[in-house]
């Protein structure tokens, strides 16, 4: 007993070594060279597989902190290096007693929520900035309403952003590099609006962590930079340290930040949104699987279980011998139930929408006579590394369903990915993801990549998405020569 409280301290005196240290090596430099090397990192290190330390998602974790904790006016004749990012890094996940913590209670399930705290990058960008107009299209007066810009003008806005700053590997930007007078999405008054809500400033940035009690000291908490994407440094100059994090903040955010307007209208407003969203989720997946497949193979899943007692998917479809049953899910984490442990709310939210989604498609696989049965369970893209998450809830939940191995639980970017296939290509997808070793992993998007690797013709750009992309860039064609 007495050696575990001397090894308990000497690892408590350890962390307090390392907080003292990470501290003192963020303020020792600005945040202007901070951000300079962050962003430098993002452009230099495109290949996710080369150094883990500056992938996207882990160059958020280094942003953050320094937009919470380095000095706002000091500048240095030294710049960070890169081996001071991976220390910003290293330093997080080793004083976040939250990371062990979560695995030591939810085991090996603790690594996907860790993962979707981390907020990984996995998607395809095109597929992700034209699904918002199929999915926000219907509150397109709200969203101007709220934030003064339509869906088209922050896809307008963001292609501009993607040619002159990103495509030309730029680390600062300027509001006026993107004006085209021509253009009405491109007007100074449209920017100003665009960059007036997702940028902020260093000062914003702390106060806005103050109010939720997350300071200079505070290790794997929420990350502002995922609502703040664009940081101002000083009047008019801008950097975005990790530019897909911009990506997600559009694509998947837009939910979030229609939610928050819809709070400030009242209840009603709110509960009418989040149920009107839930309809038009599962009528996007349905619209997706419908361009691959054909509506004349597609049955909804009423028509299959007809008791209106029992639990059923949201429908199913034929191909040849083969058979897929879907089942869409608009899921989402209470934004600090991970950070803080909360096993009973986090319990709950897998209850509630993926335990209960493996039963209604056992269930419907009951009624189906055919043998070769698949079943994918779609959600917003919140979590990866379901194989891990899988062991957790078969454990924790196995009095609840079978949680059949040919049932696969998948993102909405990597069911867009997954539909940018043929329907014989898209089965043999999901064979081989049945039969992939539980130590591979059974993540969609990894068994596309593998098969990729292995030579087969594997396409990630969904052709539909594409062509309202196009669509979009068409109207303006006519407005005048543009930049983008």
């Amino acid at each position: 007993m007495k050696d575990k409280k001397i090894s308990f301290k000497k690892k408590n005196q350890k962390k307090r070594q390392l907080k003292i240290s990470t501290l003192a090596l963020i303020k020792a430099y600005s945040l202007k060279e901070w951000l300079v090397l962050i962003r430098n990192l993002n452009i230099q290190y495109p290949d996710r597989e080369k150094d883990v330390h500056f992938r996207g998602e882990f160059l958020v974790i280094a942003a953050d902190m320094a937009l919470r904790i380095s000095n706002i006016k000091k500048v240095n004749h030294n710049n960070p290096t890169e081996q001071d990012c991976r220390k910003l890094v290293n330093a997080d996940i080793q004083l976040s007693d939250d990371n062990q913590n979560l695995i030591k209670m939810f085991g090996l399930g603790g690594v996907s929520l860790l993962a979707s705290w981390q907020n990984r990058f996995h998607y395809n960008r095109s597929n992700m900035l034209a699904r918002i107009h199929l999915l926000y299209q219907k509150f397109d007066s709200h969203l101007l309403s709220g934030i003064g810009i339509s869906l088209k003008d922050i896809y307008i806005i963001l292609l501009a952003i993607y040619s002159v700053y990103e495509i030309k590997r730029k680390v600062f930007i300027k509001i006026e590099n993107l004006h085209n007078p021509s253009i009405e999405s491109l007007t100074l008054e449209k920017i100003k609006a665009f960059f007036s809500y997702f940028s902020t400033t260093q000062s914003n940035y702390i106060q806005e962590a103050k109010k939720d009690k997350i300071y200079e000291n505070c290790f794997g908490k929420f990350r502002y930079l995922t609502r703040y994407p664009i940081i101002e440094l000083s009047e008019n100059e801008y950097i975005i340290p990790v530019f897909d994090q911009l990506i997600d903040t559009i694509s998947n955010n837009l939910y979030f930040i229609l939610l928050e307007y819809f709070q400030t209208q009242g209840k009603d407003a709110s509960k009418s949104y989040l149920d009107t969203f839930g309809n038009i989720l599962e009528n996007y997946v349905h619209i997706l699987t419908k361009e691959v497949f054909g509506s004349e193979y597609i049955v909804p899943a009423d028509k299959i279980v007809l008791n209106k007692k029992e639990y059923r998917c949201e429908f199913v479809v034929f191909h040849d011998e083969n058979v897929l049953a879907i089942e869409v899910k608009k899921m989402h984490f209470k934004r600090d139930s991970i950070v803080d442990k909360d096993k009973k709310s986090i319990d709950e939210i897998l209850e509630r929408h993926l335990v209960k989604a493996f039963m209604q498609i056992e269930n419907t696989f009951n009624y189906i006579q055919q043998k070769n049965l698949y079943g994918l369970i779609v959600i917003p893209d919140i979590l990866i590394g379901f194989s891990t998450l899988m062991r957790y809830m078969k454990k924790e939940f196995v009095s609840r369903a079978r949680f059949d191995d040919n049932i696969f639980i998948c993102t909405l970017s990597w069911y867009e990915a997954l539909m940018a296939n043929s329907p014989n290509m898209i089965f043999n997808i999901l064979e081989k993801t049945k039969n992939r070793g539980e130590h591979e992993g059974n993540d969609i998007i990894l068994v596309m990549q593998s098969i990729e690797l292995e030579g087969m013709a594997i396409l990630e750009d969904n052709q539909m998405l594409q062509k309202i992309g196009n669509y979009i860039l068409k109207s303006i064609e006519t407005q005048g020569k543009t930049k983008i």
